[in-house]
């Protein structure tokens, strides 16, 4: 079993094809190699696999901006996480390496899930604050929308981010920047 971490212009084409046959973003399927690779150029990819074969992935962006308050803050996002064979524990593998790669690189980084994923957490080293992801709200047709997350997912953060995200609620939410 191999983990590896990969920016954009270093995936293959068959690497960034798994990727995008595995997020099932349909806009996305007509990306060539170089269209991805430049989408996400301020990204990373992290892989677990057993020979040649991927068997989970996730993206970091480091492109996530929200405010609070009027206050600006940029964390990376742990995005797009797949486990391509199921219930193997690979998945899981994954979640703590990436979250182990990042707190040695000292990358504060958070992301997202909905209800029905929790399960699948709270089974890794992650701490969930449970439904405050429902007080980030995106600019769309005009109006600010909920997320349809539910819970904060907590890879690497200080105190103080942590604090900051738990007191997210109606009066004092998070808007996507």
């Amino acid at each position: 079993m191999q983990y590896s971490v990969k920016k954009s212009k270093e995936l293959s084409d068959k690497e960034i094809e798994v990727i995008l046959k595995f997020w099932e973003v349909e806009d996305w399927y007509d990306l060539n190699s170089e269209m991805f690779k430049e989408k996400f150029k301020k990204s990373e990819f992290h892989f677990l696999q057993i020979d040649e074969n991927i068997v989970s992935l996730a993206r970091i962006n480091f492109d996530f901006k929200f405010k609070i308050e009027s206050k600006p803050y940029q964390f990376a996002e742990f995005v797009g996480f797949v486990s391509i064979e199921k219930n193997k524990g690979y998945g899981t593998i994954l979640v703590e390496k990436t979250m182990e790669n990042l707190r040695e690189k000292n990358i504060e980084a958070i992301g997202f899930c909905e209800k029905d994923l929790r399960l699948f957490y709270e089974k890794t080293s992650i701490k969930i604050l449970y439904d405050k992801a429902d007080y980030f709200l995106e600019f769309d047709n005009n109006e600010w929308i909920k997320s349809t997350d539910n819970d904060i997912l907590i890879l690497n953060a200080s105190k103080k981010t942590i604090d900051l995200l738990q007191n997210l609620e109606e009066l004092n939410p998070a808007f996507l920047i």
